[in-house]
């Protein structure tokens, strides 16, 4: 870390016409990150199967229903 300072004084004997201000300077080092592959127990790779297929079934669940909804309140609507 260095340290400068520059008195008003000094500037305006120098003829500068900067105003005094302050200049922030980061210096990002960057993170080792180790990364090792190891396999999971069968138990838990099916639970995440079973649960990813459960969303699926649940997202386009709902999506029909509401398409459904949709289609009948315009059904209406028309006649």
């Amino acid at each position: 870390v260095t340290e400068h300072i520059v008195l008003a004084q000094t500037m305006t004997q120098q003829g500068s016409s900067f105003l005094p201000g302050l200049a922030v300077n980061y210096d990002f080092v960057p993170l080792t990150v180790h990364h090792a592959e190891t396999r999971d127990n069968p138990l838990v790779f099916f639970s995440s199967l079973v649960s990813i297929v459960g969303g699926v079934f649940v997202t386009v669940s709902l999506v029909t229903g509401c398409l459904v909804h949709s289609a009948a309140e315009i059904a209406k609507k028309i006649d």
